[in-house]
């Protein structure tokens, strides 16, 4: 059982924020006889809207760089922008000479059904900045995803083949985080082309 104080440490707010992302409330701390590491992810707070809802479906993910392979996730939040999680993770047989080796770095999504989950931000700690003899509860500010940079942006479309009349229908359904094409910020048209496979 992790016993957690209501005395936070604050994110120290280093540089210029550009965006208001939200922050997440974590803990993290090491128990050196059973060669754990624990990370408990509390609750996000005042997360933006993704969705056309005006709300988002928020997870974290959790990783240890280097390793970016092996992650472990909350559950999904439905239509919540203020979530609170409440969930416990374990790193069981992890060195304290590796874990100071080691960024705790949480990466937070809206979930989306239907496309690829939507970054919110993220957050990263080095380990060896940490005192993980006890448990550490932190607040910090959600920063932009550095991962998504090269995105062109989402769309989500529907194909609907008619046979008897040899047509195929195309909707666009919805598109997401385009970039701004002209000088006025607009995104500019979608044009569809069928192509031969041959």
């Amino acid at each position: 059982m992790v016993m957690l104080s209501p005395g936070s440490e604050d994110d120290n707010h280093e540089g210029p924020v550009s965006e208001k992302l939200g922050r997440i409330q974590f803990s993290v701390g090491y128990d050196f006889q059973e060669s754990t590491l624990t990370v408990k992810i509390m609750k996000g707070q005042d997360l933006p809207a993704k969705d056309f809802s005006g709300t988002s479906d928020p997870f974290v993910k959790i990783y240890l760089l280097p390793d970016k392979k092996h992650k472990l996730e909350t559950k999904i939040k439905r239509k919540n922008l203020n979530p609170h999680w409440n969930e416990t993770f374990l790193f069981e047989g992890f060195p304290y000479e590796k874990v100071v080796q080691r960024t705790l770095y949480l990466q937070v999504l809206d979930y989306d059904r239907f496309s690829r989950n939507d970054p919110i931000g993220e957050v990263s700690i080095p380990l060896n900045k940490v005192d993980l003899a006890h448990m550490h509860t932190f607040w910090k500010e959600l920063k932009p995803c550095s991962d998504g940079s090269g995105r062109r942006g989402d769309l989500l479309v529907s194909l609907c083949y008619n046979p008897s009349a040899n047509t195929i229908t195309v909707n666009i359904i919805k598109a997401r985080h385009l970039k701004a094409m002209d000088i006025g910020g607009a995104s500019g048209i979608i044009s569809a082309h069928l192509l031969s496979s041959k």
